[in-house]
């Protein structure tokens, strides 16, 4: 009993594992990445740690309407809010979060990530983030190491049979 309870639980982790590697890895086999929403600016559409799909285009190619992400005044961080207005001349997109208030700045062509597609996945970026953080590498060294455990549970607690006794 104690086996098949382990081999249940060892199968239902790896195959969560399996699919979370898959949402996060398969959108690059097909030119999107995946980038995590981390406020919510864009709610309802994406919400606060769902991950969104970016998908490279040329900046001609943005319309206003689509949700682009570009990236803000440090390489390393990113947006994703839809586009109001297009200077072409001046080669900028003037964007506005969906629940925000105010349009934001205006950002250059050069700063586009891509359209962001209207697909987002809840939760996952809250790993995807974390993942790569100490904590995050310890966890998923963690959740490795429990299922080499539920593996050899059994064996440790299943008593082997005692050899027959002499006559």
């Amino acid at each position: 009993m104690l086996k098949k309870i382990c081999n249940a639980l060892s199968g239902i982790i790896l195959v969560v594992m399996i699919l979370i590697a898959g949402v996060l890895l398969l959108p690059y086999a097909f030119g999107y990445q995946t980038l995590a929403v981390l406020s919510g600016s864009m709610e309802p559409v994406y919400h606060v740690g769902s991950i969104v799909f970016v998908k490279k285009v040329p900046a001609d190619e943005i319309k206003v309407g689509d949700p682009i992400t570009f990236r803000l005044s440090n390489e390393a961080t990113f947006a994703t809010h839809r586009v109001v207005r297009i200077d072409k001349d001046k080669k900028q997109f003037v964007t506005k979060g969906d629940a925000n208030n105010m349009e934001d700045g205006p950002t250059s062509f050069e700063n586009l990530v891509g359209r962001a597609s209207n697909i987002s996945v809840p939760l996952l970026g809250y790993i995807s983030v974390n993942i790569k953080t100490q904590k995050g590498i310890l966890a998923a060294t963690g959740v490795i190491v429990l299922i080499v455990l539920l593996s050899f549970l059994p064996e440790i607690f299943t008593k082997e049979p005692e050899p027959p006794q002499p006559v």
